[in-house]
């Protein structure tokens, strides 16, 4: 008795369909890894800022901060990390005075934060830097450093996400044939892992786990790579 084996691989319509479902898959979540990076970064530069015009405005209304000297030593260390500081008297009342404190972080598209305080009238009447500190005084803290990496290890865990689920999506095609309840799974699939990487999930056992329960096909054991 003869035991037929079928060798025939995947078709050329099967590796076409499996590339243009990682195209699918892969493009949405780099761009949303890529939104994502900015969005962090901008957010990180604003909480800096904000921490630092309320530094300066505290200075100022505890009276630490009189003149634009004291106000220089104050900001010397923010602008060696690359943040610039504006003050401004903008009315005055009595002992009183309503300054203008605005941050902004050198080569930021960012708009720069502005903060409005009042506090005992000082001899400051507008402050601006005197210099912008080179790229070689921007020594910080390594925090520049740390989010390279962080981004670099986000977008290798992306694309591997992203690998896997291709490759998930092909053997399902594969494995239920190309038509219409199959593309339907397919899309379904394809919008869960999206959200879910929206959503910070990023662990593939996870991943794998729901994309299967969608299928209804078990994960093969060559996908399983947690």
């Amino acid at each position: 008795m003869k035991i037929l084996k079928d060798n025939k691989g995947m078709t050329l319509v099967e590796v076409l369909v499996s590339i243009a479902i990682f195209a699918i898959v892969a493009i949405p979540l780099l761009g949303i890894f890529s939104q994502s990076a900015v969005t962090s970064a901008n957010s990180k530069i604003k909480t800096k800022e904000a921490t630092i015009a309320q530094t300066i405005a505290e200075n100022i209304k505890g009276g630490i901060v009189k003149d634009n000297l004291d106000l220089a030593q104050i900001v010397n260390d923010f602008e060696k990390e690359g943040f610039l500081t504006y003050v401004e008297r903008k009315t005055s009342i009595g002992d009183l005075s309503q300054y203008q404190i605005k941050v902004g972080k050198i080569g930021s598209n960012t708009p720069m934060y502005i903060l409005y305080v009042m506090a005992p009238k000082t001899e400051i009447t507008s402050y601006v830097p005197v210099e912008i500190p080179s790229e070689e005084d921007h020594s910080g803290d390594g925090s520049g450093s740390n989010d390279v990496i962080k981004r670099v290890v986000d977008l290798i865990t992306i694309v591997i996400i992203a690998t896997w689920t291709a490759l998930f999506l092909g053997f399902v095609v594969v494995t239920l044939g190309w038509n219409e309840f199959t593309k339907t799974k397919i899309l379904t699939i394809a919008n869960t892992v999206v959200n879910m990487v929206k959503e910070d999930v990023t662990s593939l056992k996870e991943i794998g786990t729901k994309a299967s329960e969608i299928a209804g096909v078990k994960v093969p054991w060559w996908l399983k790579w947690w």
